[in-house]
C-alpha cells in the first residue's frame, strides 16, 4: 500500500512539473512579443517626425525608409493616427519633389523632362541640380514620376498607386474603394493639350460612380473630396474642357459635339439617377432659344467674364447650369482653390508653401 502510494505521488509530481514547464515557456514567449511590440511602438512613435525631416534635400533612400517605416507601422495604430498619416505623407512628398529652378532651368524642364532620351542627350546640364536627381531615380520604388498633367503642365507627381499599396489595405471601407478607385482612374491622364484622353461614355461612368458614393457613403472621411470629383465629372460631361467643349452656344442638337450628345441621350433614357434627371433636362435646354432663355433664366456675368471673347458661351453655360440644378457644392469652401482631383488617390492641394507639421484632411 505504501509503494502504490509513493508511485502516486511520484506520478502526481512529474504531472504538476510537466504542466507547470510549458507555462514557463509561454510566459518566455509572450514577453517576448511584448519586447517585439514595445520596440516597433516605440519606432513608430518617431515616424512622424522622420516624415517631416523630409525635404527637397532628401534623398530617394531617405524616402524609402520613410515608406518602409509606414508599411510596418500602419497596423499597429489607431484609425485617427492612420489617416493623419495619409495627409502628412502628401506633404512630405509635396516636400521632397519641390524644385527650385531659374527661368532657363524651367523651360528647359517643360521642354525635355518628358522625354524618353533625357538621360542621353546634351540638355541634362540644362535643369536644375535636384531635377537632375529626381529624373534619375523616378520610378516605382520610390512612386514618383514626371508628370504631363494637360491643364497644369508638366509636374512631378506622386504616384496613385502609393496610397494604394501603402495605407488603403488598413483604412476603413470607405476610404479604400475611394483610394482604390481614384487610383485607377488616375493611373493615365485624364486630360492632354488636345481636351479628353477618355471617351464621353467614361466621364459619364465616373461621374455616376462619384454620385453613387455620395450617396452610399455620406461619413466618409474623404467625402468633400467625392462631392468635388462628382461635380467635376459632371461638368465635364455638360461642358467639356476649354480646348473641347461640349457647345459653344447649347443651341439645337446640331451644336453639341457628337459624342457627348450621344452619351447624354443614353443617359437620359437609361439613367434615372440624379445624373439622368440632368441629362433630360439639358436636352430640353438646348431647344429653348437664346432669346427666351434670357427672359426665363436671366444671369448677370462679372466684369471680366463679360469682357471674355467667350462672353455668350460662358453665359449659357451658366443659364444651362442653373437649368439643370448644377452647381459647386463646396463653391464657398476655402480650400477649393488649386484643389487637384486628377493626379493622385485622393485630392490634393498645390500649395505655395508646404505645410510643415502633420496636417488634417482640410488643408490637404
Amino acid at each position: 500500500m505504501p509503494v502504490k502510494l509513493g508511485r502516486s505521488m511520484l506520478m502526481l509530481v512529474l504531472l504538476i512539473a510537466g504542466c507547470h514547464q510549458p507555462t514557463n515557456e509561454q510566459h518566455q514567449e509572450e514577453s517576448q512579443r511584448h519586447g517585439i511590440q514595445k520596440t516597433v511602438i516605440s519606432l513608430c512613435s518617431l515616424l512622424g517626425q522622420q516624415m517631416q525631416n523630409i525635404t527637397n534635400t532628401s534623398s530617394v533612400q531617405d524616402l524609402q525608409y520613410v515608406n518602409q517605416r509606414l508599411e510596418q507601422c500602419l497596423p499597429q495604430l489607431p484609425a485617427n493616427e492612420r489617416q493623419q498619416l495619409l495627409y502628412a505623407s502628401t506633404s512630405m512628398y509635396q516636400r521632397f519633389l519641390a524644385s527650385d529652378r531659374t527661368t532657363e532651368q524651367q523651360r528647359a524642364f517643360d521642354q525635355y523632362a518628358m522625354s524618353d532620351n533625357t538621360y542621353n542627350t546634351s540638355y541634362i546640364s540644362e535643369f536644375s541640380p535636384r531635377d537632375r536627381y529626381l529624373l534619375q531615380h523616378q520610378g516605382n520604388a520610390a512612386y514618383y514620376e514626371v508628370y504631363d498633367s494637360g491643364d497644369t503642365g508638366i509636374m512631378y507627381r506622386r504616384q496613385p498607386k502609393y496610397l494604394l499599396h501603402i495605407f488603403a489595405p488598413y483604412l476603413p471601407k470607405a476610404e479604400q474603394i475611394f483610394i482604390e478607385t481614384l487610383a485607377a482612374q488616375n493611373e493615365f491622364p485624364v486630360l492632354s493639350s488636345n481636351g479628353f484622353n477618355i471617351s464621353w461614355a467614361e466621364i459619364s461612368k465616373r461621374a455616376l460612380f462619384w454620385q453613387n458614393y455620395v450617396q452610399t457613403y455620406p461619413d466618409s472621411a474623404l467625402i468633400d473630396d467625392a462631392q468635388r470629383l462628382k461635380f467635376k465629372y459632371t461638368q465635364f460631361l455638360f461642358h467639356g474642357v476649354s480646348n473641347m467643349l461640349v457647345s459653344s452656344n447649347y443651341v439645337g442638337e446640331d451644336s453639341i459635339y457628337p459624342e457627348a450628345l450621344e452619351e447624354i441621350k443614353y443617359l437620359a433614357v437609361q439613367d434615372h439617377s440624379e445624373l439622368g434627371q440632368q441629362a433630360k433636362k439639358f436636352l430640353h435646354f438646348i431647344q429653348i432659344t437664346p432669346h427666351n432663355r434670357d427672359e426665363t433664366i436671366p444671369i448677370e456675368l462679372s466684369p471680366s467674364e463679360q469682357r471674355s471673347q467667350r462672353s455668350e458661351t460662358i453665359k449659357a453655360i451658366k443659364q444651362l447650369d442653373h437649368y439643370m440644378g448644377l452647381y459647386d457644392p463646396l463653391a464657398l469652401d476655402s480650400t477649393h482653390i488649386n484643389r487637384d482631383c486628377l493626379s493622385d488617390s485622393i485630392c490634393i492641394t498645390h500649395a505655395g508653401k508646404v505645410a510643415n507639421s502633420l496636417v488634417s484632411k482640410q488643408q490637404f
